[in-house]
């Protein structure tokens, strides 16, 4: 495990912390991240709703054991707590508490773990440190201030290599293909060592050994995991940069970009700037999330939406816990794409709310400091409630505004849309790119698509002049939503966005 973890854990019982939580599921690697932190010799209390009242030491040959406390009683949590706090003397004990998230609403139980914190900081012989471990996170208010949380990064690449020499040696595999680890280390990354040792099992049993045939296998179970974080997608990309008609100055720079991310860590040697991201603003059915997906592609990097509105909690701080948390993930994972879509409507009302205003803040400065390579895309529609503090420098590299196409921008998508559908050959006449005029790119499609459409019902000749004739029927979004494109079409020269 990364020795800042072991570091942070000291410092924090060093400065006299009454109550440590650390969330993660993982029990046996909690085990023996206090007894590493603490020392071999030191026994730790711990009770759970399951075991009850137990004892955590090591025996003769070094190997974690449990025994029963209290003549081997099931005592309730609030008799143990009462226990301690009863104690005339404390001299540098440590609690752990397991799994506790129901029992630690109760009343009696946030009143006893309160009077323990307090007569922690204020009694110099009462030395007892309390551990929370829990894979729920949930800290009461009554106690918070006395609260403090202990991070579990992700696995680094070297520790991931580790676990991978660890898992061959220990099952008796042949030595993994060093290409084949590096092939599928952007894949690994952003899992925990339980996940990863899951993931060599299953490609053991399907082939023997670890190839770069895995990775599709690998990002399958992935995706499944990240989704269960309940804060980020893990979204297939498809599509690529020439999938996209138009957006010519937008296009060049992320080719631009694509090329330093791809080399990462060439570029972080030879002291270029790490991208920090895009802030695509505009018209809606412009591309914007088209974009995303297809950079995703373009930058080889695994493609990962934030849903803003699934990270509000009702817990005091858990909002705030889960944005750490879909950070914490991305960052595992980099080299990745954080795409968070709509970003105007996930801070609407920042300064009326406090939840709000501190998440804010906080992806603020998360932005302005990152040195990882995680590539932010950040897409809106309405720029009229965006936060002034969003649009300043240093917060993305770039904003682009996404205005409706243009003529030879208009004549880009009906070719894109016309090529996904095997209509080579057909003429964009002059005609019906004028006739278009105030179209979005889902306008076009949708042209297109009715094109298609009514060709093979009525066993037509798919033309040019049919196109037109859709075309002329559809209302576009110029003309159905007039008085909004007009308004955002004002604030987005105002704002003085660069051109896409």
């Amino acid at each position: 495990m990364n020795s800042e973890v072991y570091t942070n854990l000291k410092k924090m019982i060093d400065v006299n912390t009454p109550i440590i939580y650390i969330h993660d599921y993982d029990f046996t690697r909690v085990d023996f991240l206090l007894k590493q932190a603490l020392g071999g010799a030191t026994e730790i209390r711990e009770w759970s709703p399951a075991l009850g009242y137990q004892r955590i030491f090591r025996d003769d040959e070094g190997f974690l054991q449990r025994d029963k406390c209290l003549n081997g009683e099931k005592t309730e949590l609030t008799d143990v707590l009462q226990i301690w706090l009863n104690k005339t003397k404390v001299k540098t004990e440590y609690l752990l508490l397991r799994d506790i998230q129901d029992e630690i609403e109760t009343p009696k139980v946030k009143s006893l773990l309160q009077m323990i914190a307090q007569r922690k900081l204020y009694d110099l012989d009462f030395e007892l440190t309390i551990f929370l471990n829990s894979s729920v996170n949930v800290v009461p208010k009554e106690i918070e201030k006395y609260v403090s949380f202990l991070e579990i990064p992700y696995p680094n690449e070297y520790e991931i290599k580790d676990l991978i020499r660890e898992h061959v040696e220990t099952n008796g595999y042949e030595a993994f293909d060093e290409n084949a680890i590096d092939a599928l280390m952007p894949s690994l990354k952003g899992l925990s060592l339980f996940e990863i040792d899951r993931m060599l099992d299953m490609a053991m049993s399907s082939g023997g050994t670890l190839t770069k045939e895995d990775k599709e296998m690998i990002l399958r179970h992935k995706k499944q995991m990240v989704k269960k974080s309940g804060v980020l997608e893990l979204v297939d990309s498809p599509e690529n940069i020439d999938s996209i008609g138009g957006l010519k100055n937008l296009k060049e720079y992320l080719r631009k970009k694509s090329g330093v991310i791809k080399r990462i860590g060439e570029a972080i040697k030879a002291k270029v700037a790490v991208p920090k991201g895009v802030f695509i603003v505009g018209m809606p059915g412009c591309g914007k999330s088209l974009c995303a997906k297809a950079t995703a592609t373009l930058f080889e990097s695994p493609l990962l939406k934030l849903d803003m509105g699934s990270l509000m909690g009702k817990y005091q701080g858990e909002s705030e816990k889960n944005l750490r948390q879909a950070i914490k993930i991305a960052e595992a994972a980099a080299p990745c794409i954080l795409w968070i879509d709509e970003i105007e409507k996930a801070f609407t009302g920042v300064g009326g709310s406090e939840v709000l205003t501190r998440m804010f803040g906080y992806f603020l400065s998360w932005l302005q400091e990152k040195t990882s390579s995680v590539y932010v895309i950040a897409t809106a529609n309405n720029a009229a409630n965006l936060p002034p503090e969003l649009k300043r420098k240093g917060r993305f590299d770039e904003i682009f505004y996404v205005d409706l196409p243009k003529e030879e921008e208009r004549k880009q998508i009906f070719e894109v849309h016309l090529r996904k559908r095997d209509k080579h050959g057909i003429n964009i006449s002059d005609a019906l790119v004028k006739a278009t005029d105030g179209f979005n790119g889902a306008d076009i499609e949708s042209v297109v698509n009715e094109a298609v459409e009514d060709c093979f019902v009525n066993n037509q000749t798919f033309t040019d002049s049919v196109l037109l004739d859709f075309a002329k029927k559809t209302v576009s979004i110029s003309k159905s939503c007039k008085t909004q494109i007009d308004e955002m079409n004002k604030i987005f020269k105002e704002s003085n966005f660069k051109t896409a």
